[in-house]
């Protein structure tokens, strides 16, 4: 016997239907996935003020007192330079790549700088012998601390033995904080047509007076006809100025200026100290609060949204600090002696993507090029060589340690 289950139809009012019908284009409009090409062209400017060795080495302005207190980390010292990178690459070749790049008048290098790629010549094999690794009797260890303050935090230092690595036993906690950042500039090789500069046939100083504030244009046989305007938010930044003393705790205390602009700072410090004949520690600090071992990803260019996380995070340090210990630890493991530190004040950047996109999501974006502009200021100091502080510790390792670069000789047998 079968059993019915009546069914009752229900019907939505008028109103509601027509609502329903007239907002399903706006949702399955919302839900499509714009399609995007391009771009033809990337074009990437890498600006970057120095100061301290840093700026000296680069032909800092200042005076010959100002950049050697600047080095050391005296303080008082304005010695700095500025440095410039322009890097296009294209889906387009030409062999050679050649272009202008039309500069505002603040930049104070002329009229425009030559883009140029090296001419390239058909590729032939080119058989090379293989480096044989000798075995020799000296033994380097390298030592990972990080953190600022009086003491260092637990499970410090990470000890990387040469000899355990040559015999194949691996250290099993070098677990270490990583950086996000998967951006790769134009470069040769990585695009079909690439050209750069400074190039060997232009190579000038940028002068330290430079500003890259005003309108930019870009013309290649590679491109399409680039333009950009670079405002003083998107500037180089301020010289950093960073000075060193002894601090009371018996670790080293790092002071600098703020720069006006910067989001972050990283800071990192390395000595030497031979243990023994041909054997030598070599020890590596950074500033981060988390686990970080070097920390080298950190001293370059980063992209803001980076950069604000790893500040969130604690391992890069707010636009707000202007101080920072190295703790008596790495010292003491340095044999009490640091022989550089260094620090990275990480500028804004500016994107500029031409067309805009379209804001209806049917309409395709198809990109002609795309403008990248980096900021960032460095500086490099000599602590070990600057007297630190107004007074010797009676504490401070012997000399017979030959700690820093004096214990370099024994190791690598000179």
């Amino acid at each position: 016997m079968r059993t019915y289950i009546p069914f009752r139809r229900k019907f939505l009012p008028t109103g509601t239907a027509i609502v329903v019908l007239t907002a399903l284009p706006i949702a399955l409009q919302a839900q499509q996935q714009q399609k995007v090409s391009g771009p033809q062209a990337r074009y990437w400017v890498q600006a970057e003020t120095r100061s301290g060795m840093a700026g000296m080495m680069a032909g800092g302005a200042g005076g010959m007192g100002a950049a050697m207190s600047s080095m050391f980390g005296r303080g008082g010292g304005s010695s700095h330079s500025k440095t410039l990178k322009l890097d296009l690459g294209a889906v387009r070749d030409a062999n050679p790549a050649t272009g202008q790049h039309t500069i505002p008048p603040a930049l104070n290098m002329g009229e425009s700088l030559p883009l140029f790629g090296e001419k390239r010549a058909p590729r032939e094999y080119v058989e090379r012998d293989v480096p044989q690794w000798e075995e020799r009797d000296g033994n380097m260890r390298m030592l990972f601390f990080w953190g600022c303050g009086e003491n260092v935090g637990p499970g410090q230092p990470v000890v990387l033995d040469t000899k355990e690595i040559m015999a194949g036993r691996l250290p099993t906690n070098m677990r270490s904080a990583y950086v996000r950042d998967n951006t790769r500039g134009p470069a040769l090789g990585r695009d079909r047509g690439f050209a750069d500069w400074p190039n060997a046939n232009d190579n000038p100083s940028v002068p330290a007076s430079a500003s890259m504030v005003g309108d930019h244009a870009v013309s290649s046989n590679i491109s399409p006809n680039i333009r950009f305007f670079v405002s003083a938010a998107n500037d180089y930044l301020d010289p950093v100025n960073m000075a060193s003393a002894n601090d009371t705790s018996g670790g080293m205390r790092l002071t600098w200026s703020a720069v006006d602009r910067s989001l972050g700072y990283f800071a990192t410090a390395m000595g030497m100290r031979e243990t023994a004949p041909r054997t030598a520690d070599m020890v590596m600090w950074n500033s981060s609060a988390q686990r970080m071992l070097g920390g080298e990803a950190l001293m370059g260019f980063l992209p803001p949204a980076e950069v604000n996380r790893l500040v969130s995070e604690r391992i890069v340090m707010s636009p707000s600090t202007t101080d920072c210990v190295i703790p008596k630890q790495v010292l003491e493991a340095a044999g009490g002696q640091i022989f550089m530190s260094s620090l990275n004040a990480f500028g804004p950047e500016l994107n500029v993507v031409h067309p805009p996109r379209p804001s209806d999501v049917r309409v395709e974006w198809k990109q002609e090029y795309a403008v990248k502009v980096r900021t960032r200021s460095t500086t490099s100091i000599l602590p070990m060589m600057a007297g630190a502080g107004s007074s010797d510790r009676d504490d401070r390792p012997s000399r017979d340690r030959r700690s820093g670069p004096s214990g370099f000789r024994g190791f690598f047998g000179r």
